[in-house]
């Protein structure tokens, strides 16, 4: 009888014991189905509005794919400026960004995506106002713009701070204008982004990227680490590591690439 009471009690300890556990991952996975996510409407070719306003670009479709093969997708938040689309990641209101650069302060809040491409960026000026580039140093002592809330990488963010002179623009279209304007003396872009800005702006020829790279950077999306779904960072992660080995990225990066050459001049 003691030994019957005894086995009822441990099996009473067990059910209360899994009662008060936390949820199981299957049971998390079933409540994970769909990331929310943004990305800035003018990043070419990584993040952009087409036509009809939908989100695409190397990036977007590269995270949309990778996400399809593990049994989810992104559910695209309307269009906001990209201050406002880091503060909806800040606060939870959207889950990911679809295009970011790399730095150390932004890992230790979010969770970072294998890389989705390379940016390469520019200092781009008015023509008659070229200035010879070989590295960051010659910078120094002049005016420039970059985006509101940017950043281009930790050792450039760093150096900056130091010894640059820095008008921060809401959009990456407005610096081609400001250039144009007279408002500084550069201004750091994408190198595709800016060279598609400068002929949707009619200025083909009057502003103008310097030679050399400024920088080169990695693209990623960032994830909030309180998301619903961002157990799902690693599954997402070897998904575009398979993405990078079975030429699959290399396809998006390839369409997208060929529809912005076929842009009207």
């Amino acid at each position: 009888m003691t030994h019957h009471i005894q086995k009822i009690i441990t099996l009473f300890t067990l059910i209360i014991a899994l009662y008060f556990l936390p949820f199981s991952s299957s049971y998390t996975d079933d409540q994970c189905k769909v990331f929310s996510g943004n990305g800035i409407n003018n990043w070419y070719p990584f993040s952009y509005r087409d036509i009809d306003g939908k989100l695409t670009g190397i990036v977007v479709d590269g995270a949309h794919e990778a996400l399809k093969r593990i049994g989810l997708s992104i559910e695209i938040a309307p269009d906001k400026p990209w201050k406002r689309i880091m503060y909806d990641l800040e606060q939870g209101k959207v889950d990911m960004v679809l295009g970011a650069y790399w730095n150390s302060e932004r890992a230790e809040t979010y969770y970072y995506s294998e890389q989705l491409g390379t940016d390469e960026l520019r200092v781009f000026v008015k023509e008659e106002k070229q200035f010879p580039l070989n590295s960051s140093e010659d910078l120094i002592g002049r005016s420039g713009m970059i985006i509101l809330g940017g950043s281009l990488g930790d050792e450039f963010d760093s150096f900056a701070k130091k010894h640059l002179n820095f008008i921060e623009v809401p959009q990456s279209d407005t610096i081609v204008l400001m250039l144009q304007n007279g408002r500084a003396d550069y201004g750091i872009l994408g190198y595709v982004e800016g060279l598609l800005h400068v002929q949707d702006l009619n200025l083909k020829g009057k502003i103008v990227p310097l030679d050399l790279p400024i920088l080169s950077n990695s693209m990623h999306v960032l994830i909030n680490k309180n998301a619903k779904c961002a157990h799902k960072i690693q599954a997402m992660n070897l998904a575009i590591i398979d993405m990078q080995n079975d030429g699959t990225l290399d396809k998006i990066i390839s369409y997208h690439l060929s529809q912005i050459s076929k842009r009207p001049n």
